[in-house]
């Protein structure tokens, strides 16, 4: 045992730093929690025959002792347990382990001693009150804990039960456990023992018992009463235990995640159990709601919290866990008036105690930065509503409190991309990459903005190191096809948008953005095909039918055009694009003041759409075939203006079809002439 003197932990990190000094990295280690730091680690059985109060049944030697010790577990727990039924299981009868394994869940006082593999879970039942018996009553009494440590990858002392061994009867097993030396015989004592020193055997059960499962438990079994030698141990002062249960419940480790049956469900509600810690008060709530976040419960989270802001109404955690379930709740605006009254309730904090208050957040976003998560999490809400600037600053307040916050200078990146600001964005990029070398989606967001900047080798090498961090990564094959397209390289744009579809066949974009691919390379029914599956999963899909809008308009169906055009404006209103085709369509069948209509609301959308004035100056001209030589006034300013517009955008081909219109107007107004 290791002689330093330990001192008192008094939170799990002070435990976990204990643990690491006691036992360094290499062994296999088992741990018990005691919650009384004064009883000695020792079996059911043993305490129970101890505690006898018959003096006649007192041990007097050794071998009396040992003799006892069998005898117990044979006439008084194994036999009469078979004799009532309790010792079959679903296939088979259990084996006599297994059997006292079962009869110690239920409360049997056996030679078996309980452990866990789980550090955390020893130190939970460390932490546990413990009860005393006052005038008939059963009360609770904190009392000092202790955490004992076995090794038992020592072998010279600690052997494993291996499953062949269940077989065996349990007289020959403790009588080889309780000897003191090596003189039983042969017969009293199976060859598999009789060749092995070690005095303690530790057995895993597997599949016997859900709690037993849980609680990752394993047990010790051997001489009557565990050496000394053998413990190390880590105190914890009962002043301590309620702040370490504390910390242990956010980690879940909780009397319901460790008691997982019936029977332990129902004692834990036991009339003589107090109420759970807190109970009633803000921080029950919050636990309560925090729990139900876990599993997916918003609705009850949201009630939990509404139940701690009713009690505590500056509670910042309460608003910012609130925020974030009306966030899953599709309620966008109540989550950012959350996030804002959470972060306005800590920058109050900061104000009234700068110092304590400054020292306790360092400390906070040392160990959980959850400061910069409410900022990183109201500016994500911020971008899904289009409001990149405010989703700007607040990434920037992340990055401010978390400076490798990676995932903050991604999300900003992306909302500089929105923006126009590339260069920006993709020194965002840089640094989210920077600061998490696997981080694939920053790759996969730094190809594309490369694409639109331009660079296109650096965009394919982004995505291509973004596909092969994450080769499931349907978004990546998608961008990755986009930008294939750009290049002008189409087979393999097709070939990456065949394999996002693999991954994920229900993502209308990617059906959409192959439809365009095909209509490239002239095969239009394709692409309506590819269209018609993208409005299938997604009907609010109005680029769906603005493009089979355009596949139908080419092929001739104008009509059915004009209805996907339709349906595109009605989703989108401000849809200039699809205003200019449709007016396209409706000139082809000669609607031409139908058409003009809606030109001249792309116009007023978007005053600078030179393809729309170009467009408008066509209808005029044909309406002015049919009615008045005013129109084809008209339709030369719109030509005019068309051409001006195109050259200052350097489209040359505008250009040249604005002046051959111009040319066959002017033709046309001297052969009337």
């Amino acid at each position: 045992m290791n002689e330093k003197q330990q001192k008192s932990a008094e939170s799990v990190v002070d435990c976990l730093l204990q643990l690491q000094e006691l036992t360094g990295s290499e062994g296999n280690y088992a741990y018990r929690g005691q919650k009384n730091a004064e009883w000695k680690v020792e079996s059911g059985a043993s305490r129970r025959l101890n505690e006898e109060p018959n003096p006649q049944a007192k041990k007097t030697t050794p071998s009396k002792e040992k003799e006892d010790f069998i005898s117990y577990h044979e006439k008084e727990l194994l036999e009469p347990a078979r004799m009532d039924g309790y010792g079959d299981g679903e296939d088979r009868p259990l084996y006599d382990l297994e059997l006292l394994a079962k009869l110690q869940h239920h409360g049997a006082a056996t030679c078996l001693i309980d452990f866990t593999r789980n550090f955390l879970v020893a130190m939970w039942f460390a932490c546990r009150p413990h009860k005393e018996k006052e005038k008939g009553e059963c009360k609770e009494i904190w009392k000092d804990g202790k955490i004992f440590i076995l090794n038992t990858s020592d072998e010279k002392n600690f052997l494993s039960l291996e499953e062949e061994d269940l077989k065996k009867e349990v007289r020959p097993i403790l009588k080889f456990q309780t000897r003191d030396d090596a003189t039983s015989s042969k017969e009293e004592t199976p060859l598999f023992l009789s060749m092995l020193k070690p005095s303690w055997w530790h057995w895993s059960p597997q599949g016997l018992l859900q709690r037993i499962l849980k609680q990752d438990s394993l047990f010790i079994f051997g001489q009557i009463k565990i050496e000394k030698r053998l413990l190390q141990e880590i105190e914890i002062k009962h002043e301590h235990k309620d702040k370490i249960i504390e910390e242990l419940e956010r980690l879940g480790i909780t009397e319901r995640t460790l008691f997982k049956d019936l029977p332990g469900f129902a004692e834990s509600h036991d009339y003589n159990k107090s109420l759970p810690r807190g109970y009633g008060t803000p921080k029950y709530h919050l636990r309560k709601g925090n729990e139900a976040l876990q599993r997916d419960d918003f609705k009850g989270a949201m009630a939990d919290y509404n139940q701690v802001i009713e009690l505590e109404p500056n509670f910042a955690e309460a608003y910012k866990k609130r925020g974030q379930a009306k966030s899953n709740l599709g309620d966008l605006n109540g989550a950012i008036a959350d996030l804002d009254r959470a972060i306005e309730l800590m920058e109050i904090n900061i104000d009234k105690h700068p110092v304590g208050a400054i020292a306790e957040l360092d400390r906070a976003i040392e160990l959980d930065p959850e400061l910069a998560v409410a900022y990183y999490n109201r500016g994500n809400i911020k971008f899904s509503l289009g409001e990149h600037n405010g989703a700007i600053a607040d990434y920037d307040r992340a990055i401010e409190h978390k400076r490798d916050f990676a995932e903050a200078y991604n999300n900003r990146g992306n909302a500089k991309s929105n923006l126009g600001e590339r260069r920006g964005a993709i020194a965002d990029y840089d640094r989210a990459i920077e600061h998490k070398r696997d981080f694939a989606e920053a790759y996969n967001n730094r190809g594309i903005v490369k694409a639109d900047d331009g660079d296109r080798s650096g965009a394919m090498a982004d995505l291509d190191r973004a596909i092969e961090l994450k080769p499931d990564d349907m978004e990546a094959y998608h961008n990755r096809g986009i930008v294939n397209r750009i290049l002008g390289c189409h087979s393999e744009a097709i070939a990456d948008f065949n394999r996002a579809i693999e991954l994920k066949p229900d993502k209308a974009e990617v059906y959409n953005s192959r439809g365009v691919v095909k209509a490239d390379l002239g095969n239009h029914k394709g692409a309506i095909a590819d269209y018609n599956q993208a409005i299938k999963f997604d009907p609010d899909d109005a680029k769906a039918y603005f493009n089979r809008g355009n596949a139908n308009r080419i092929l001739g169906h104008n009509s059915g055009a004009i209805a996907d055009y339709n349906r595109a404006i009605k989703l989108k209103p401000g849809y200039v694009e699809a205003y200019n085709n449709r007016g396209m369509a409706k000139s082809i069948l000669g609607e031409y003041s139908e058409a003009i209509a809606d030109f001249n609301r792309a116009i007023k959308l978007k005053p600078d759409d030179a393809k729309a004035y170009y467009n408008r100056g066509l209808a005029c001209t044909s309406l002015g075939d049919k009615e008045k030589l005013e129109d084809k006034e008209m339709a030369r300013r719109d030509l005019l203006k068309a051409r001006e517009l195109a050259e200052q955008n350097g489209d040359e081909r505008l250009v040249r079809l604005c002046n051959e219109a111009l040319s066959e107007l002017d033709n046309g107004n001297n052969n009337s002439s």
